[in-house]
């Protein structure tokens, strides 16, 4: 249905330009004085032409993409496990009105987290929900603390993740604890000092 209608609007606009094209850019009439007598061949300037030529080929093109985004594969609902299903239950109704790409994304998200041991997941849940309940000042803070990190060499980050896992449990608890009674201003200037 959509490329019917895109090529009702090509022929339209084609059909536009070319109606338009004797008067606007002097088409030259060869027959019997300029007077259309059915085997009248009308010449229209190169510019004419090119232009036609591009708006062809950029149609053709966006023809194309749009074909294959709508017959590109996605992930069918069906073919997802049980537990890939009950995770991605929020997602059902829209499932497939998202792109294959996204689908894909949510697949392959769905798997690891079904991977996780239930601690683990139990402890990112938490993270949501307090992620969630911060201000919008906070969660800018915090995403920019992220572009930071992704920013830093492959070698510097390793060695943050090591130095974070050698941590003991209970002193990461405490300064998950301090961070968060502290207020912005107290977080700043640690991190003032942190640079």
């Amino acid at each position: 249905m959509l490329i019917s209608l895109c090529m009702q609007f090509k022929s339209m606009l084609l059909h536009t330009v070319i109606q338009k094209a004797p008067t606007l850019r002097g088409v030259l009439h060869y027959g019997n004085e300029g007077k259309n007598k059915g085997n009248t061949m009308q010449l229209y300037s190169v510019p004419h032409r090119r232009l036609k030529s591009v708006f062809s080929v950029s149609l053709f093109v966006i023809f194309t993409q749009c074909y294959t985004l709508a017959h590109a594969d996605g992930v069918d609902w069906e073919s997802l496990s049980p537990q890939q299903q009950e995770t991605l239950a929020p997602m059902r109704d829209n499932w497939r009105d998202l792109p294959p790409n996204r689908q894909e994304r949510l697949r392959k998200g769905a798997e690891r987290w079904n991977s996780l041991p239930p601690e683990q997941r139990n402890r990112l849940q938490d993270r949501m929900h307090r992620y969630d309940n911060l201000s919008p000042d906070e969660k800018g803070r915090i995403k920019e603390r992220m572009r930071e990190y992704r920013q830093l060499p492959p070698e510097e980050r390793n060695e943050l993740r090591e130095r974070w896992r050698d941590v003991p449990p209970e002193q990461k608890e405490r300064i998950r604890e301090r961070y968060e009674r502290s207020n912005p201003e107290e977080r700043s200037q640690r991190r003032r000092k942190e640079h």
